[in-house]
């Protein structure tokens, strides 16, 4: 009866030792996320990501005491574990690398912007 015993609970332990599976792809975000950014500057916006790896969007931006309004555009990836990059396009001063970081249903995320010297931090959920 011991052994009977040890095998089914090693039947019951050996899905938890290969971790739960993953459910993260670019499919994962898609649709209409609102953004509030900070950093040197504060920045309100929203993406639009086409679940393919590709996103647009506009922000309206606070730079120094002056409003601006850019449009955006981009790229992405998301990782099995729900982590990922972005790159931006469309704000002054060129291309932004962002690390990108997801909740399992895709519907909320974290962005840190990874160019040296350069600080900024977003929030976006659908």
């Amino acid at each position: 009866m011991g052994a009977s015993l040890m095998f089914a609970c090693s039947l019951l332990i050996a899905p938890m030792a290969h971790g739960a599976p993953q459910t993260c792809s670019v499919e994962k975000l898609q649709g209409r996320y609102v953004f509030t950014g900070q950093g040197t500057n504060y920045h309100y916006g929203a993406f639009d990501f086409d679940g393919a790896g590709k996103f647009s969007g506009k922000q309206t931006s606070l730079r120094h005491a002056i409003v601006q309004r850019e449009t955006l555009n981009g790229t992405y990836t998301i990782d099995k574990d729900c982590t990922g990059t972005i790159t931006l396009q469309g704000q002054p001063g060129g291309t932004a690398h962002w690390d990108v970081f997801l909740t399992d249903d895709g519907k909320k995320g974290r962005m840190i912007r990874t160019d040296s010297g350069i600080q900024g931090v977003r929030t976006f959920e659908q």
